[in-house]
């Protein structure tokens, strides 16, 4: 079975978080000084026990961020999604620590399942009432840092706050990205029809509906400007199997998979199109009071003025022949020669190609 991009990323986050909690949960005994889970037992199992019990919950987490608060729970108010948060951590944490003791009375003292249950519960054997407020307060205090720290990732963008950690972009750095500039067609009509409110709104389900495409693509969105989402690649992850392209194809596909969804919401379905370039940018922080990573080059620009040449040739996907030279087209995919073009503001003609799905 070939696990898709998205599905591997899944993986790999469950295990980094896993491997995190089950370190945290490790170190736990360590920080007891009274009341906690060690009592009668070895101090290696203590060790191993809140190994396991953090590993077991770094799967919960991540099942909970992945399938639980990433659905309709996502449109909470901020303050209330973390209510909502804390009470499945609770939830996961105690039931992780009744299952792990037990298991660790069967299994090292060759109790039964009632008698080791009654002995998880018995404060003079197992967990006293204070030892299992430690170990919530605790792993919650681990959770809650975690997702603070996924909260701020996510405002700022995906591995900014890596970036901002390690200062790979502290000065200025070239580097050889691509580029799509992806826009929403007839975004002014459908704004006069919906209203302001509406079409926020139907903008939002838009971006949350084609971001799953992205990331599974292994694509970076750079900026909202607008109705258009710009997103780019470092070299080696765009060029690879033709992912920068392959994520075109996978956006239409998920739109057309909810777009019965847009018809009874909005009467509307978002239709799009998209502009492609690769090439030489500078990549840097800049700003004081609010800093962000920004890159700039005539790459940039070129990319959005061959999305802007769409309407005129009537394609919905246009990219330049720079980019196609490195790219290895899959035999499913027909190229176009739109031929060459000189695009606003540029003083030299540019070689543009449409791609399709092969009939």
């Amino acid at each position: 079975m070939t696990l898709t991009t998205g599905t591997k990323r899944k993986f790999t986050t469950t295990a980094i978080v896993a491997l995190i909690m089950a370190l945290c949960g490790s170190i736990y005994p360590f920080m007891i000084v009274e009341g906690g889970y060690t009592q009668g037992m070895p101090a290696w199992h203590a060790h191993f026990n809140g190994a396991l019990i953090g590993l077991l919950l770094g799967i919960g987490i991540s099942f909970g961020e992945f399938y639980v608060f990433q659905t309709s729970l996502r449109r909470l108010r901020f303050s209330l999604l973390i209510l909502v948060q804390t009470f499945y951590y609770l939830f996961i944490i105690h039931v992780l620590i009744m299952v792990v003791m037990t298991l660790h009375f069967m299994v090292f003292h060759g109790d039964s399942f009632t008698e080791a249950f009654q002995l998880v519960n018995d404060p003079n054997v197992g967990i006293s009432a204070r030892g299992f407020v430690n170990i919530n307060v605790y792993a919650l205090a681990v959770i809650l840092f975690m997702t603070f720290i996924r909260q701020v990732n996510r405002t700022l963008g995906q591995n900014a706050l890596f970036f901002f950690l390690t200062g790979k972009y502290h000065s200025p750095v070239e580097e050889n990205r691509v580029f799509m500039f992806l826009d929403l067609k007839d975004s002014t009509a459908i704004a006069e029809k919906l209203g302001h409110k509406r079409y926020h709104l139907f903008m939002n389900d838009f971006v949350y509906d084609i971001t799953p495409s992205i990331v599974e693509s292994r694509g970076e969105i750079y900026q909202y400007v607008g109705d258009e989402v710009v997103v780019t690649w470092p070299k080696d992850r765009g060029l690879r199997d033709a992912e920068c392209i392959n994520c075109y194809f996978r956006i239409g596909a998920a739109l057309a998979l909810v777009a019965d969804k847009y018809e009874k919401k909005y009467g509307i379905v978002p239709t799009f199109k998209v502009g492609y370039h690769y090439g030489a940018v500078c990549a840097g922080l800049i700003g004081d009071i609010k800093r962000e990573i920004v890159f700039h080059g005539d790459t940039v620009n070129t990319a959005a003025r061959i999305r802007s040449e769409c309407a005129a040739v009537k394609r919905d996907l246009l990219l330049s022949g720079q980019l196609l030279d490195k790219l290895s087209i899959s035999s499913y995919l027909t190229t176009e020669n739109m031929g060459k073009i000189k695009l606003r503001g540029k003083k030299e003609e540019i070689e543009l190609y449409s791609i399709k799905e092969a009939a």
